[in-house]
Protein backbone atom coordinates (compact mmCIF):
# COMPACT_ATOMS: atom_id res chain seq x y z
CA UNK A 1 0.00 0.00 0.00
CA UNK A 2 1.04 3.47 -0.88
CA UNK A 3 1.76 5.23 2.03
CA UNK A 4 2.04 9.49 2.20
CA UNK A 5 3.74 11.75 4.85
CA UNK A 6 1.54 14.96 5.40
CA UNK A 7 2.90 18.19 6.66
CA UNK A 8 1.07 20.53 8.56
CA UNK A 9 3.10 23.84 9.65
CA UNK A 10 0.90 25.57 12.58
CA UNK A 11 0.61 28.70 14.67
CA UNK A 12 -2.23 29.11 17.09
CA UNK A 13 -6.34 28.33 16.24
CA UNK A 14 -7.25 25.07 18.67
CA UNK A 15 -10.35 24.78 16.46
CA UNK A 16 -9.26 25.33 13.37
CA UNK A 17 -6.35 22.69 13.74
CA UNK A 18 -8.82 19.92 15.52
CA UNK A 19 -11.18 20.11 12.57
CA UNK A 20 -8.74 20.10 9.73
CA UNK A 21 -7.15 16.97 11.45
CA UNK A 22 -10.05 15.47 12.62
CA UNK A 23 -11.77 16.13 8.94
CA UNK A 24 -7.95 14.51 7.23
CA UNK A 25 -8.70 11.36 9.15
CA UNK A 26 -12.01 10.76 8.45
CA UNK A 27 -11.83 10.88 4.78
CA UNK A 28 -8.78 9.00 4.07
CA UNK A 29 -10.17 5.40 2.41
CA UNK A 30 -7.44 3.70 2.05
CA UNK A 31 -3.90 4.79 2.29
CA UNK A 32 -0.99 4.40 5.49
CA UNK A 33 -0.64 8.58 6.17
CA UNK A 34 2.09 10.01 8.61
CA UNK A 35 0.44 13.03 9.69
CA UNK A 36 3.49 16.13 11.27
CA UNK A 37 2.25 19.00 13.20
CA UNK A 38 5.33 21.25 12.92
CA UNK A 39 4.51 23.97 15.76
CA UNK A 40 5.70 27.19 15.27
CA UNK A 41 5.64 28.06 18.44
CA UNK A 42 2.63 28.41 19.38
CA UNK A 43 0.89 30.23 22.60
CA UNK A 44 -2.17 28.46 23.25
CA UNK A 45 -3.14 24.63 24.15
CA UNK A 46 -4.04 23.74 19.85
CA UNK A 47 -0.87 21.08 20.05
CA UNK A 48 -2.08 19.79 23.53
CA UNK A 49 -5.80 19.32 22.35
CA UNK A 50 -5.09 17.71 19.23
CA UNK A 51 -2.32 15.16 20.80
CA UNK A 52 -5.07 14.27 23.34
CA UNK A 53 -7.97 13.36 20.52
CA UNK A 54 -5.17 11.41 17.82
CA UNK A 55 -2.36 9.49 19.23
CA UNK A 56 -1.03 9.22 16.14
CA UNK A 57 0.00 12.44 15.37
CA UNK A 58 4.02 13.33 14.86
CA UNK A 59 4.67 16.95 16.59
CA UNK A 60 7.72 18.43 16.28
CA UNK A 61 8.07 21.58 18.07
CA UNK A 62 9.69 24.82 16.87
CA UNK A 63 10.94 27.91 19.48
CA UNK A 64 10.18 30.54 16.90
CA UNK A 65 8.19 31.24 14.24
CA UNK A 66 10.07 29.69 11.37
CA UNK A 67 7.35 30.64 8.94
CA UNK A 68 5.57 28.14 6.06
CA UNK A 69 8.66 28.04 4.12
CA UNK A 70 10.63 26.90 7.04
CA UNK A 71 7.99 24.91 8.84
CA UNK A 72 7.29 22.85 6.05
CA UNK A 73 11.24 22.14 5.47
CA UNK A 74 11.47 20.83 9.28
CA UNK A 75 8.33 19.01 8.52
CA UNK A 76 9.46 17.42 5.40
CA UNK A 77 13.05 16.53 7.34
CA UNK A 78 11.26 14.10 9.62
CA UNK A 79 8.96 12.68 7.09
CA UNK A 80 9.53 8.95 6.00
CA UNK A 81 6.96 8.22 3.21
CA UNK A 82 8.29 8.97 -0.47
CA UNK A 83 5.16 11.36 -0.87
CA UNK A 84 4.57 14.49 0.77
CA UNK A 85 1.87 16.40 1.09
CA UNK A 86 2.30 20.00 2.39
CA UNK A 87 -1.57 21.28 4.12
CA UNK A 88 -2.86 24.35 5.57
CA UNK A 89 -4.14 24.10 8.92
CA UNK A 90 -7.42 26.01 7.56
CA UNK A 91 -8.85 23.05 5.31
CA UNK A 92 -10.75 21.00 5.30
CA UNK A 93 -11.28 17.85 2.86
CA UNK A 94 -13.34 15.50 0.80
CA UNK A 95 -13.55 12.01 0.53
CA UNK A 96 -10.25 10.23 -0.59
CA UNK A 97 -8.91 13.58 -1.58
CA UNK A 98 -5.45 11.96 -0.40
CA UNK A 99 -5.64 8.73 -2.33
CA UNK A 100 -6.84 10.77 -5.66
CA UNK A 101 -2.97 12.76 -5.66
CA UNK A 102 -1.48 9.54 -4.71
CA UNK A 103 -3.04 7.49 -7.82
CA UNK A 104 -2.13 10.07 -9.99
CA UNK A 105 1.67 10.11 -9.47
CA UNK A 106 1.87 6.52 -8.69
CA UNK A 107 0.21 6.63 -12.75
CA UNK A 108 2.31 9.16 -13.83
CA UNK A 109 6.04 8.98 -12.98
CA UNK A 110 6.89 12.13 -15.08
CA UNK A 111 5.19 14.25 -12.95
CA UNK A 112 6.90 15.17 -9.78
CA UNK A 113 3.75 17.52 -7.90
CA UNK A 114 -0.03 17.80 -8.18
CA UNK A 115 -2.59 20.25 -6.22
CA UNK A 116 -6.08 19.36 -5.91
CA UNK A 117 -9.35 21.57 -6.47
CA UNK A 118 -9.32 24.01 -4.27
CA UNK A 119 -12.68 25.32 -3.18
CA UNK A 120 -13.27 28.11 -0.48
CA UNK A 121 -14.68 26.40 3.08
CA UNK A 122 -17.33 29.34 3.73
CA UNK A 123 -18.75 29.36 0.22
CA UNK A 124 -18.34 26.28 -1.37
CA UNK A 125 -19.61 26.77 -4.09
CA UNK A 126 -17.05 29.46 -5.37
CA UNK A 127 -12.68 28.67 -5.93
CA UNK A 128 -11.10 29.47 -3.28
CA UNK A 129 -8.51 32.61 -3.74
CA UNK A 130 -5.10 30.15 -2.83
CA UNK A 131 -4.52 27.98 -5.94
CA UNK A 132 -8.11 27.27 -7.24
CA UNK A 133 -8.11 24.77 -9.78
CA UNK A 134 -4.19 25.27 -10.65
CA UNK A 135 -1.48 28.23 -10.31
CA UNK A 136 -0.18 30.19 -13.51
CA UNK A 137 2.16 33.25 -13.35
CA UNK A 138 3.52 35.89 -15.82
CA UNK A 139 6.82 36.82 -17.05
CA UNK A 140 6.88 40.03 -14.02
CA UNK A 141 5.79 36.94 -11.50
CA UNK A 142 2.45 38.21 -10.43
CA UNK A 143 0.84 34.83 -10.19
CA UNK A 144 -2.99 33.80 -10.59
CA UNK A 145 -4.77 30.92 -10.98
CA UNK A 146 -7.92 28.91 -13.02
CA UNK A 147 -10.79 30.37 -11.32
CA UNK A 148 -9.19 33.41 -9.79
CA UNK A 149 -7.89 36.38 -11.31
CA UNK A 150 -6.96 39.03 -8.36
CA UNK A 151 -10.38 39.52 -6.79
CA UNK A 152 -12.38 37.75 -9.46
CA UNK A 153 -13.10 34.68 -8.42
CA UNK A 154 -15.36 32.47 -10.19
CA UNK A 155 -18.27 29.42 -9.41
CA UNK A 156 -17.32 25.59 -10.08
CA UNK A 157 -19.62 25.23 -12.56
CA UNK A 158 -17.16 22.28 -13.97
CA UNK A 159 -15.40 23.97 -16.20
CA UNK A 160 -12.32 23.22 -14.66
CA UNK A 161 -13.02 19.70 -14.47
CA UNK A 162 -10.30 18.34 -16.73
CA UNK A 163 -6.84 17.52 -15.18
CA UNK A 164 -4.41 20.26 -16.81
CA UNK A 165 -0.60 20.86 -16.72
CA UNK A 166 -0.39 24.14 -14.44
CA UNK A 167 2.84 26.24 -13.25
CA UNK A 168 2.52 26.52 -9.61
CA UNK A 169 0.71 24.43 -7.04
CA UNK A 170 -0.59 25.49 -4.28
CA UNK A 171 0.91 25.24 -0.67
CA UNK A 172 -2.66 24.98 0.82
CA UNK A 173 -2.44 21.43 -0.45
CA UNK A 174 0.08 19.74 -3.20
CA UNK A 175 1.85 16.76 -3.59
CA UNK A 176 5.31 16.61 -3.95
CA UNK A 177 7.94 13.63 -4.52
CA UNK A 178 10.09 13.46 -1.38
CA UNK A 179 13.37 13.51 -3.53
CA UNK A 180 12.44 15.46 -5.59
CA UNK A 181 11.46 17.89 -2.71
CA UNK A 182 15.37 17.00 -0.86
CA UNK A 183 17.25 17.16 -3.87
CA UNK A 184 16.07 21.57 -4.94
CA UNK A 185 16.60 22.26 -1.94
CA UNK A 186 13.28 22.51 -0.29
CA UNK A 187 11.70 25.79 0.38
CA UNK A 188 13.73 28.86 -0.15
CA UNK A 189 13.40 30.19 3.75
CA UNK A 190 13.85 33.77 1.90
CA UNK A 191 10.60 34.31 1.27
CA UNK A 192 9.10 32.87 5.17
CA UNK A 193 5.61 32.83 3.76
CA UNK A 194 3.98 33.43 0.04
CA UNK A 195 5.25 32.38 -3.00
CA UNK A 196 8.43 29.96 -1.97
CA UNK A 197 5.48 26.93 -3.39
CA UNK A 198 5.98 29.11 -6.68
CA UNK A 199 9.68 29.34 -6.12
CA UNK A 200 9.79 25.48 -5.98
CA UNK A 201 7.66 24.80 -8.84
CA UNK A 202 9.96 27.06 -11.36
CA UNK A 203 13.01 24.97 -9.92
CA UNK A 204 10.82 21.73 -10.72
CA UNK A 205 9.83 22.81 -14.37
CA UNK A 206 13.76 23.89 -14.90
CA UNK A 207 14.24 19.73 -14.23
CA UNK A 208 12.36 18.70 -16.54
CA UNK A 209 9.53 17.96 -13.78
CA UNK A 210 5.53 18.23 -14.36
CA UNK A 211 3.32 19.88 -12.05
CA UNK A 212 -0.60 19.23 -12.91
CA UNK A 213 -4.30 20.04 -11.50
CA UNK A 214 -6.03 17.20 -9.93
CA UNK A 215 -9.72 18.38 -10.35
CA UNK A 216 -11.10 14.68 -8.95
CA UNK A 217 -8.97 15.40 -5.48
CA UNK A 218 -10.92 18.27 -3.46
CA UNK A 219 -10.79 20.35 -0.34
CA UNK A 220 -11.97 23.13 0.71
CA UNK A 221 -9.99 25.85 2.36
CA UNK A 222 -10.79 28.94 4.82
CA UNK A 223 -7.71 30.90 4.03
CA UNK A 224 -5.83 34.36 5.88
CA UNK A 225 -6.13 32.63 9.15
CA UNK A 226 -2.77 33.07 10.32
CA UNK A 227 -1.43 36.44 8.59
CA UNK A 228 -5.28 37.98 8.08
CA UNK A 229 -6.78 39.03 4.62
CA UNK A 230 -5.78 42.33 3.65
CA UNK A 231 -3.65 43.48 6.47
CA UNK A 232 -0.21 45.56 6.04
CA UNK A 233 2.04 42.13 6.41
CA UNK A 234 -0.28 40.35 3.84
CA UNK A 235 0.41 42.62 1.60
CA UNK A 236 4.03 43.25 2.38
CA UNK A 237 5.04 40.13 2.14
CA UNK A 238 3.25 39.32 -1.52
CA UNK A 239 4.54 42.20 -2.79
CA UNK A 240 8.52 41.69 -1.64
CA UNK A 241 8.56 37.99 -2.62
CA UNK A 242 6.73 38.48 -5.97
CA UNK A 243 9.76 40.82 -6.49
CA UNK A 244 12.28 38.16 -5.02
CA UNK A 245 10.57 35.41 -7.18
CA UNK A 246 11.46 38.00 -10.23
CA UNK A 247 14.55 38.55 -9.68
CA UNK A 248 16.09 35.47 -8.39
CA UNK A 249 14.47 33.06 -11.28
CA UNK A 250 13.69 35.29 -14.44
CA UNK A 251 16.73 34.05 -17.32
CA UNK A 252 16.82 37.54 -18.76
CA UNK A 253 15.82 41.50 -17.91
CA UNK A 254 16.05 42.44 -21.37
CA UNK A 255 18.18 44.97 -20.85
CA UNK A 256 17.45 46.16 -17.70
CA UNK A 257 13.30 46.75 -19.65
CA UNK A 258 11.45 44.07 -17.47
CA UNK A 259 12.96 45.63 -14.38
CA UNK A 260 11.36 49.22 -15.21
CA UNK A 261 8.26 47.73 -16.40
CA UNK A 262 8.30 46.11 -12.99
CA UNK A 263 8.87 49.20 -11.39
CA UNK A 264 5.87 50.94 -13.09
CA UNK A 265 3.50 48.72 -11.70
CA UNK A 266 4.46 48.74 -8.53
CA UNK A 267 3.57 52.84 -9.26
CA UNK A 268 0.09 51.61 -10.95
CA UNK A 269 -0.47 49.17 -7.30
CA UNK A 270 0.33 52.45 -5.71
CA UNK A 271 -1.50 54.48 -7.68
CA UNK A 272 -4.80 52.49 -7.19
CA UNK A 273 -4.37 51.90 -3.32
CA UNK A 274 -4.48 55.74 -2.86
CA UNK A 275 -7.81 55.57 -5.25
CA UNK A 276 -8.82 52.65 -3.41
CA UNK A 277 -8.23 54.25 0.03
CA UNK A 278 -6.03 51.13 0.70
CA UNK A 279 -3.08 52.43 2.75
CA UNK A 280 -2.55 48.97 4.30
CA UNK A 281 -1.52 48.04 0.53
CA UNK A 282 0.49 51.76 -0.48
CA UNK A 283 2.47 51.40 2.88
CA UNK A 284 3.35 47.38 2.31
CA UNK A 285 4.76 48.44 -1.46
CA UNK A 286 6.67 50.76 -0.49
CA UNK A 287 8.12 48.56 2.56
CA UNK A 288 8.61 45.91 0.14
CA UNK A 289 11.03 48.46 -2.23
CA UNK A 290 12.51 49.61 0.93
CA UNK A 291 13.52 46.34 2.28
CA UNK A 292 14.91 45.27 -1.79
CA UNK A 293 17.00 48.15 -1.59
CA UNK A 294 18.45 47.26 1.76
CA UNK A 295 18.84 43.29 0.66
CA UNK A 296 19.99 44.32 -2.61
CA UNK A 297 23.61 41.98 -2.75
CA UNK A 298 21.58 39.74 -0.67
CA UNK A 299 19.28 39.28 -3.74
CA UNK A 300 22.34 39.21 -5.89
CA UNK A 301 24.12 36.53 -4.52
CA UNK A 302 21.22 34.24 -4.78
CA UNK A 303 21.07 35.03 -8.30
CA UNK A 304 24.62 34.38 -8.66
CA UNK A 305 24.50 31.21 -6.63
CA UNK A 306 21.57 29.70 -8.49
CA UNK A 307 21.56 28.19 -11.87
CA UNK A 308 19.61 29.55 -14.29
CA UNK A 309 19.01 27.77 -17.12
CA UNK A 310 18.44 29.27 -20.80
CA UNK A 311 15.14 27.85 -20.71
CA UNK A 312 12.02 29.24 -22.00
CA UNK A 313 9.21 27.97 -19.94
CA UNK A 314 6.20 27.75 -22.56
CA UNK A 315 3.63 27.87 -19.67
CA UNK A 316 4.91 31.17 -18.04
CA UNK A 317 2.54 33.94 -19.55
CA UNK A 318 4.24 36.21 -21.52
CA UNK A 319 2.16 39.26 -21.05
CA UNK A 320 1.14 41.37 -17.96
CA UNK A 321 -1.85 39.42 -16.13
CA UNK A 322 -2.82 43.18 -14.52
CA UNK A 323 -2.73 44.96 -18.04
CA UNK A 324 -4.65 42.27 -19.03
CA UNK A 325 -7.22 42.28 -16.21
CA UNK A 326 -6.86 46.15 -15.49
CA UNK A 327 -7.11 47.96 -18.68
CA UNK A 328 -8.58 45.01 -20.81
CA UNK A 329 -11.02 44.31 -18.86
CA UNK A 330 -10.38 40.42 -18.86
CA UNK A 331 -11.75 39.42 -15.50
CA UNK A 332 -11.87 35.51 -15.94
CA UNK A 333 -8.75 32.79 -16.97
CA UNK A 334 -10.85 31.96 -19.71
CA UNK A 335 -10.45 35.37 -21.56
CA UNK A 336 -6.84 35.48 -21.49
CA UNK A 337 -4.92 34.02 -25.00
CA UNK A 338 -1.98 31.68 -23.42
Amino acid sequence: MTSVSIVIPHLNGKEMLYNCIESLYRNIININVEVIIVDNGSTDNSIENVKKHFNELKIIKSDKNLGYSGGCNLGASKAIHNYIIFLNNDTIHSKGWVEELVNFLDSNPHIGAAQPKILNAINKDKFDYAGAAGGFIDKYCFPYAQGRLFSTIEEDKGQYNEPKKIFWASGAAFIVRKDIFSSLGMFDNIYFAYMEEIDFCWQMHLDGWGIWYVPSSTIYHFGKQTIKENSYKSHYLNHRNSWILFLKNTYSFHGGLMIINRVLLDYMACIYSVITFDFNRLIAILSSQLWLLFNFYKLVSIRKNKKIKNAKLDILFNGSIAIEYFFKGNKFFSDINH
